[in-house]
């Protein structure tokens, strides 16, 4: 059902002002978008290093990992765990980058693993290497959630502004420029009319005024 619209002095003020405030907006979304779009190719370069750092070493920490583990039986892996606990304190921090509110990790070890020993405990003293590996690439980890986590949230804040921009360049601001031509035509033509009547009413009395 379409919406009737009183085409007067007044309602084409109010529907040129919606039209200016409508185009400055879409201005501005438009420049976030832009930003937004930027930041998320340098995250998306950021994650693919980060992917690649990690790629690199996690791999070969789990082999060693998996062979060493094969030459315990279970028993000996509780104790690893029961004895020898390595514990982690993180710490996230939130930073906010237009309007979106993205985490910062800081990881901590409570008890270094370079201070971590299984040798003299009936353990494979490669185990400790391993453990030492896996504390440096741990933090990689981390770094490379954070960054997928952003990568995340900007690329959702991207497609709710492109669907804000688009349903005011191709929907709000055709509608009301319409609006603006139809009652800027409809007052038009209402203002010829009344001249061609006022040039009538001033042709009569011109005549009365001759006949008298």
């Amino acid at each position: 059902m379409k919406t009737r619209i009183s085409p007067t002095r007044m309602k084409l003020l109010e529907t040129r002002k919606r039209a200016r405030v409508a185009k400055r907006g879409h201005k501005l979304l438009k420049e976030k978008l832009e930003a937004l779009i930027r930041e998320l190719l340098v995250l998306i370069k950021k994650f693919d290093d980060q992917e690649k750092a990690v790629s690199q070493k996690l791999p070969h920490i789990m082999e060693k990992f998996l062979v060493l583990r094969s030459l315990h039986t279970d028993e000996e892996m509780e104790q690893i765990i029961a004895e020898v606990p390595i514990e982690y304190q993180l710490d996230v921090q939130w930073k906010n980058m237009m309007n979106i509110s993205l985490p910062e990790f800081h990881i901590e070890s409570l008890q270094p693993v370079s201070e971590v020993r299984f040798q003299g405990k009936g353990l494979s003293a490669a185990l400790d290497e391993v453990f030492i590996e896996f504390d440096r690439v741990f933090a990689l980890l981390l770094k490379l959630a954070e960054i997928q986590y952003a990568i995340y949230e900007i690329a959702k804040m991207v497609e709710m502004t492109k669907r804000r921009v688009n349903a005011l360049e191709y929907i709000l601001i055709p509608e009301l420029d319409q609006i603006i031509k139809m009652i800027s035509s409809k007052l038009d033509e209402d203002e010829r009319s009344n001249v061609v009547r006022l040039m009538k009413i001033k042709k009569i009395l011109a005549q009365k005024k001759k006949s008298a």
